[in-house]
């Protein structure tokens, strides 16, 4: 393993500009090595990432229970050599390079190839069929948009032709059993994957696509918040996981996740984001999440964020494989 390309990786992790290919390259890296994914849990938490520290865990967790591993808290040696490599080349605003060990992980050349895509239903993804609050709590099973406290609301400014209603963000709620403050108003949803594992084929790379559009209604500049789609993949029944939340993060089989950050937003512009993730085999089923979070230490007024058009996406293409390749 490059430790320049680990930081790389990561620094575009964190900036949101990771490509396809390097999503794929990263989330190899998380899965094969300890001292990767002990890096990246320790990035997340250290740059404040307070919002996306489960989606982070989550990845960095995304193999650990197959090797056998426990996570520990703060990792030493060329952990501690990382985190503080990447805290400089953050604060100096540096773009580090891939080549200053012997080898460096690349993606094999090939010619282009085009992914199928299957488009995999979700309950009420545009809220039309919402009425009002959406359920407390985290959810209990598929089917039914819950969390925070959010509400479908009429809007005559949606990202897509089709409706008129969206998701409103309405307060961040405490969750005492992970022991924080409340920073973000999440709102969840169960997806069954089962039904959809005949779709791939042997022989092929399956990867889901999590796409969502987020809209800041404050006209003038304020707080900063952020806005968030993320993706985690689970083994066995959808319907167990409230007993074992948020610990069950730690059998996560894979992640992922984007944001935007805004601090008011022009009439009318809607962000889309969207968050990608390998599909391994065994996940039963996805836990997907829209988030508006506090990023700053001055919090902002919800009521003005706004989420909708949510949509979940399987794309299958041919094994891509991967090869060292020496560094330049």
């Amino acid at each position: 393993m490059s430790s320049a390309r680990l930081i790389s990786l990561i620094a575009a992790w964190r900036e949101n500009r990771l490509t396809v290919d390097e999503a794929v390259e990263l989330n190899r890296l998380l899965r094969a090595n300890e001292d990767a994914r002990r890096a990246f849990r320790a990035e997340a938490e250290m740059h404040g990432l307070l919002h996306c520290a489960a989606t982070a865990v989550a990845m960095a967790n995304a193999s650990e229970l197959a090797a056998g591993t426990k996570p520990i808290g703060r990792a030493e040696g060329f952990t501690g050599w990382l985190k503080r490599n990447l805290l400089v080349a953050t604060a100096a605003g540096l773009c580090v390079g891939i080549g200053s060990a012997s080898a460096a992980w690349a993606i094999a050349q090939r010619p282009p190839i085009e992914a199928q895509a299957r488009g995999i239903p979700l309950a009420d993804p545009g809220f039309e069929t919402s009425r009002g609050r959406v359920t407390s709590g985290f959810p209990y099973g598929p089917g039914a948009w819950s969390g925070d406290e959010a509400e479908a609301v009429e809007r005559s400014d949606l990202p897509s032709a089709e409706g008129t209603r969206a998701l409103r963000f309405l307060k961040a709620e405490i969750d005492a059993r992970l022991a924080r403050p409340p920073l973000s108003c999440d709102v969840f949803q169960l997806v069954d994957l089962r039904a959809f594992s005949s779709f791939i084929k042997a022989g092929e790379e399956a990867t889901l696509e999590l796409s969502a559009d987020f809209l800041d209604t404050r006209a003038e500049p304020g707080p900063t918040a952020r806005f968030s789609v993320a993706i985690m993949l689970f083994a066995g029944d959808p319907t167990e996981i409230h007993r074992n939340w948020p610990e069950a993060l730690d059998d996560v089989l894979g992640a992922g996740q984007h944001h935007h950050d805004s601090s008011h937003g022009p009439t009318g512009k809607w962000h889309r984001l969207m968050a990608r993730c390998l599909l391994p085999a065994g996940a039963d089923f996805a836990l997907i999440r829209l988030s508006a979070a506090h990023f700053g230490p001055v919090p902002f007024e919800f009521g003005r964020q706004f989420a909708d058009n949510v949509k979940l996406t399987l794309k299958t293409q041919p094994h891509l494989n991967v090869r060292v390749a020496a560094a330049p």
